[in-house]
């Protein structure tokens, strides 16, 4: 039996589904600024979700190593302009990345990002090199996967974090079950509802399984 306390009241239940994702480490700019460029599309987290949606456009990416590497390579495929920005200083690139980046035409900038303007058509990012001028920014950060409740019932995580789980979405403690991010950071609506499919199936056997017929 799991037992939640909160500011609602206490909720007991036989099983638990997991579903608390990740956080996306944020650029550093004021909230509402940040809240108003991602509500405009001018910054995004997601290429994976929208990428097709910079088509042909001038795309910055702030990140840095293999993280942002990777993410420029990706926005790469959808268009010739992409710019990849460190966000706090020099990049910390080996020469394998910067070898990557240059056969991609991707330009590395060096940090720090001081400002973000927010244009009528676009997003200004000031650099110690100068001003420059974008339609989108990704943020390239990395997360932070919300497990700590899972974790402080000793459920089984693995190096970054996330929970492990079987092919049922069943979590090393008996009874919890996990879907979504919070299990592998893929950032797909889709794939999370498929996991969260396949651990509703589970706990509903596995409930029947455990529960007398009534007769």
């Amino acid at each position: 039996m799991f037992v939640a306390h909160t500011m609602e009241g206490m909720f007991q239940a036989r099983t638990v589904l997991m579903a608390t994702g990740v956080f996306n480490r944020r650029p550093s700019m004021p909230a509402n600024v940040h809240d108003e460029a991602l509500s405009r599309g001018l910054l995004r987290y997601c290429p994976i979700c929208d990428g097709y949606e910079v088509t042909d456009s001038a795309v910055a990416v702030i990140g840095t190593g293999e993280h942002g590497t990777n993410e420029a390579e990706f926005l790469r495929s959808y268009t010739a302009n992409v710019t990849l920005i460190a966000p706090t200083g020099d990049h910390e690139l080996d020469a394998a990345q910067r070898s990557r980046l240059d056969n991609g035409a991707i330009q590395a900038v060096d940090g720090p990002c001081l400002g973000f303007e927010l244009l009528q058509d676009g997003i200004a990012i000031a650099t110690p090199t100068g001003r420059r001028l974008f339609a989108t920014v990704y943020a390239a950060l990395g997360s932070d996967v919300r497990s700590e409740l899972a974790a402080a019932i000793d459920a089984e995580v693995s190096r970054d974090g996330c929970l492990i789980v079987d092919k049922h979405q069943r979590t090393s403690v008996a009874g919890l079950y996990a879907a979504g991010d919070v299990v592998r950071g893929l950032d797909q609506l889709s794939y999370a509802m498929g996991q969260g499919g396949v651990a509703a199936v589970a706990i509903r056997n596995d409930l029947a399984r455990s529960t007398p017929l009534r007769r």
